[in-house]
């Protein structure tokens, strides 16, 4: 029996963490002298509120090896004789490194993927391995299936203020740049080989945002009913809602849903943040 674990960037929806008996790894957040677990001692919705008023900057530390060890036994407690973890992408964190060194103590395999990404570039791809496995999938179609959803699926981010990421130090010298000298909106996306945000439009108003990541998304996706989405947002699922609303006008997704991305997300991304995470599905 193939069981999954993932850390908490992963940000997949709970019925699915349910649905799949998926074991999740808490990533901590550091706020002062307060220590929470991500999605366990602090939610989405109260972080996100109070980052708006906190003038103490909050930071992330990884999960331990005792951690990743604790999802790994939980895992075999229930039935695991293979376990497939997939923790945020190596060139983002150390938290991948860790998952390994956990993996190391095991005598049944524990393959530790490097997912090259975050939130639901890394969720999509725990989902479709453990889809594979739960329709019968042997680990190397398993693993099979996880690499080719990592070479397929993207995410377009729409911020608004570029200070959270430039906090993070993710950005080139140019978006350091524009963050001290314009009150610009970026839409971003990721690049999984430089771990990077990288511009795709700059947008002075959030209505602005809003349809700029539309527009990038329908460029980007000419068949809306062969991809699978996942709409993201930091405490802004109203906004999240119109984006919905607006795909489902052109087309519909093989899924679709709308998740809020977890406090370690939100470090990077900060409040009113908006992404729309794509797995296209090829054939």
């Amino acid at each position: 029996m193939i069981k999954f674990v993932c850390d908490s960037t992963a940000d997949i929806p709970q019925e699915l963490i349910e649905e799949y008996d998926i074991q999740v790894v808490p990533t901590h957040l550091i706020w002062g002298d307060e220590e929470f677990l991500d999605r366990v001692t602090i939610q989405p919705e109260e972080f996100y509120r109070r980052a708006l008023t906190d003038p103490v900057h909050p930071t992330s530390a990884t999960p331990t090896v005792g951690e990743f060890k604790a999802a790994y036994n939980a895992a075999i407690a229930r039935g695991a004789t293979q376990i497939v973890c997939l923790p945020i992408g190596s060139r983002l964190s150390s938290t991948h490194k860790i998952a390994q060194l956990a993996a190391a103590d095991y005598k049944l395999p524990v393959h530790v993927v490097d997912t090259q990404g975050t939130t639901m570039l890394t969720g999509w791809q725990a989902l479709a391995g453990a889809r594979s496995a739960a329709s019968g999938g042997s680990i190397a179609d398993v693993l099979k299936v996880i690499e080719e959803t990592r070479k397929s699926v993207f995410i377009l981010f729409g911020l608004d203020t570029l200070s959270w990421v430039a906090r993070g130090g993710r950005m080139g010298n140019t978006f350091r740049w524009l963050t001290s000298m314009l009150p610009v909106k970026p839409i971003l996306s990721l690049s999984s080989e430089k771990g990077k945000f990288e511009a795709i439009a700059l947008k002075r108003a959030f209505k602005g945002l809003k349809e700029g990541l539309l527009s990038a998304f329908f460029k980007r996706v000419p068949d809306i009913s062969s991809c699978r989405l996942a709409i993201l947002h930091g405490d802004a699922y109203e906004t999240a809602l119109e984006l919905k609303e607006r795909v489902l006008e052109v087309g519909k997704p093989l899924e679709l849903f709308i998740s809020s991305t977890g406090p370690v997300v939100g470090l990077h991304t900060g409040p009113k943040a908006l992404a729309l995470c794509v797995h296209p599905l090829s054939g």
